[in-house]
């Protein structure tokens, strides 16, 4: 799973797929091949409004053993056809439908997107007799910002849902929500922040008079809706800034927050509405007059993050959502110009990406 994929004129994803399915090994027979299914989940207009629902766009191309694919998720290079003059599969002309692998909607446009390896003998592309496993594929993604000459960029979120050594089928390998078992949690980086797991995440903000903050978050699908989840287009959740540390059980009861530079809590009661996937300021999960005392601080500020239980979201989330207490999140921190750090400068775009990784505080 790639959660943020950016489409627009002036910005590219460049997305890296490596597949190490061998699908003679796995099957035990040399009539079976394997291919990328591809599938993107992007807002349903250039808006992009936080409450904005998906839709689906999705696809297959062949693929090999040990083989790696580059393309361009916006379509800005290549059209969308592979790069680096990577035209075939083990000597064979690459015969993709579609000729682009592109989001084929106008930007610009937030989606996310996720892959699969598939071990097949039928060419259709909803038909596979497996998929090729946890640890038999790996991709990343590079934001590009063309017009400013500036990149961020990520790997793929891959949970280890099923046992090691067993084939897994198609269903099982679109579950992506932060399960335990016998005490091994799936999301073996802390990629999902899991509140409904008692989970929490640090957040730092650089002062707004030097960097934009932005978060890009993508909700998980809760457990309890099953493997197929995200090929739904309604999940939701809502994430809220903390200055207490306390289980997410009990988030309802405590401060919300940040800490300034000089370790005053600035409360509010804010909570960050989120809909199939969003990137907005981190302004956005602030009061406004808190806003404007944290900026005037000239300084940097921190928080703990985590997503409350949807009953506790006033207002409510948007009625037929299907909400959920996990996500990712990322933070991107920018600048376009010259950045001014107390006596010195950075001439040019500034671009700082981190996962924001939830873990368990006791």
């Amino acid at each position: 799973m790639l959660p943020w994929i950016v489409k627009d004129k002036a910005i590219s994803t460049i997305v890296t797929l490596v597949n190490t399915a061998d699908p003679v090994a796995i099957m035990n027979s040399p009539a079976y091949k394997v291919r990328f299914h591809i599938l993107y989940k992007y807002k349903n207009t250039t808006a992009n409004g936080q409450l904005e629902g998906c839709q689906e766009y999705d696809f297959c191309v062949p693929t090999s053993y040990n083989d790696i694919l580059v393309f361009d998720a916006a379509g800005n290079f290549n059209n969308g056809a592979p790069l680096f003059g990577d035209t075939t599969v083990q000597g064979a002309k690459y015969a993709v439908n579609p000729s682009s692998f592109a989001l084929p909607v106008d930007g610009p446009r937030r989606a996310f997107l996720i892959a699969t390896n598939e071990i097949y003998r039928s060419e259709a592309c909803s038909d596979a007799d497996v998929a090729g496993g946890e640890d038999t594929i790996y991709a990343e993604a590079m934001v590009v910002d063309i017009a400013n000459g500036a990149a961020w960029g990520y790997d793929g979120y891959n949970p280890r849902n099923v046992t090691v050594g067993r084939t897994m089928t198609f269903e099982e390998s679109l579950n992506f929500n932060d399960n335990e078992t016998a005490g091994v949690r799936t999301d073996a980086l802390g990629q999902v922040v899991a509140s409904d797991r008692d989970e929490v995440a640090f957040l730092t903000i650089m002062p707004p008079s030097v960097f934009t903050t932005k978060l890009f978050v993508t909700p998980i699908n809760p457990e309890s809706a099953g493997g197929m989840s995200l090929l739904l287009n309604n999940f939701s959740v809502g994430v809220q800034l903390y200055c207490d540390p306390a289980t997410p059980s009990t988030l309802d009861r405590n401060m919300p927050g940040i800490f300034d530079y000089d370790e005053r809590c600035l409360s509010f009661n804010v909570v960050k509405e989120v809909v199939c996937t969003d990137a907005s300021e981190i302004s956005h999960y602030m009061s406004e007059g808190v806003w404007n005392t944290f900026v005037n601080t000239k300084a940097e500020g921190w928080a703990y993050l985590a997503v409350p239980r949807p009953d506790r979201i006033v207002p409510p989330l948007p009625a037929g959502t299907i909400p959920t207490q996990q996500a990712t999140i990322g933070k991107l921190e920018y600048s376009i110009g010259t950045t001014s750090l107390d006596s010195g400068s950075v001439k040019g775009a500034i671009n700082n990406f981190i996962w924001v990784r939830g873990r368990v505080i006791r």
